[in-house]
């Protein structure tokens, strides 16, 4: 059995798949499987990874073609995975030279310290480039303004830092976050609130791929500015609403599953929030402020105590 797997959504991905797999095909380590699933394409898709898949037999397995979302597809491949360390592949990166290697070697510090037994996750920073991977940003941290030590329950619960394109998971916090729910917002965001409170994650300071922006990302990377809080104002307060209670619902249900493993103040935290929508505008701005549900930046909890 391989040691890593690392999953790969299709969708439509004809435009960027070639190079995202010469990425990966050329890191510096080969002991891994990429298990591809796609999700539906109408596009040439299908012809590219049947292509790979013969000139690299052993390396690249395709399971099939399901109508499915992005966060479906990643679920239905983590399912199907088998070996004990999980990477992700978006579609449309380019991995660094160098990332397996440098991902696996944080991941080996993390389980030194606290046994393979232990639920872990490791991510890093990658770097933002346009369609053409022309530079945008050398990290999509300070790009975003995120906090890579904001990995506490209830500042993650309203916004996920860790992205699964960067990301290695053992078999251990796959078991304890399988299934993945329908009410999960991402599988990458589900398996950051098992791992954050029941397990360990440890970040690499180091950019490891080439995150690509573009008109067709399921969610982009917004510079973090005031100009960003005006534009996403201008979208709608109702928009703003919907994808806030999206975390909530996701809180929700990891409260409801977890609920024997949680402290009391994240179990109270969790209670609390199945009452948000019902109640009125000062009572869930109250919420919010009594367990410390922040997200990182101004300008970004200005717009939360706004507009929810």
């Amino acid at each position: 059995m391989m040691e890593l797997q690392i999953l790969l959504a299709t969708y439509n991905s004809s435009r960027f798949l070639r190079e995202q797999l010469d990425s990966i095909l050329a890191q510096d380590r080969r002991d891994f499987e990429v298990l591809i699933q796609d999700g539906g394409s109408t596009d040439d898709t299908l012809d590219i990874i049947g292509e790979y898949q013969r000139n690299n037999p052993g390396t690249i397995r395709f399971l099939g073609r399901i109508p499915a979302s992005a966060v479906e597809n990643f679920s239905s491949l983590l399912a199907a995975s088998t070996a004990p360390l999980i990477m992700f592949s978006d579609h449309d990166d380019v991995w660094k030279p160098g990332k397996v290697k440098a991902t696996l070697e944080k991941y080996r510090e993390l389980e030194a310290e606290y046994g393979s037994g232990a639920p872990i996750m490791v991510f890093t920073d990658s770097e933002v480039v346009d369609s053409e991977l022309n530079p945008i940003s050398r990290s999509m941290i300070r790009f975003q303004n995120l906090n890579p030590r904001h990995l506490t329950l209830n500042r993650l619960i309203v916004q996920n830092v860790p992205s699964g394109n960067t990301m290695l998971v053992n078999r251990a916090l796959i078991k304890l976050a399988s299934p993945i729910p329908p009410a999960a917002v991402m599988h990458d965001h589900w398996l950051t609130l098992v791992a954050a409170s029941m397990g360990k994650i440890g970040f690499l300071p180091k950019s490891t791929i080439y995150y690509r922006q573009h008109s067709n990302n399921v969610y982009g990377a917004s510079y973090y500015s005031f100009s960003t809080f005006w534009h996403k104002l201008r979208l709608g307060r109702e928009r703003i609403r919907t994808r806030f209670q999206q975390n909530i619902n996701q809180a929700v249900a990891f409260g409801g599953r977890y609920a024997h493993s949680l402290d009391e103040r994240d179990l109270n935290m969790l209670e609390a929030l199945k009452t948000f929508q019902s109640l009125g505008p000062w009572a869930r701005r109250r919420l919010l402020w009594k367990y410390g549900i922040w997200k990182s930046g101004f300008w970004r909890n200005i717009g939360t105590f706004l507009f929810i």
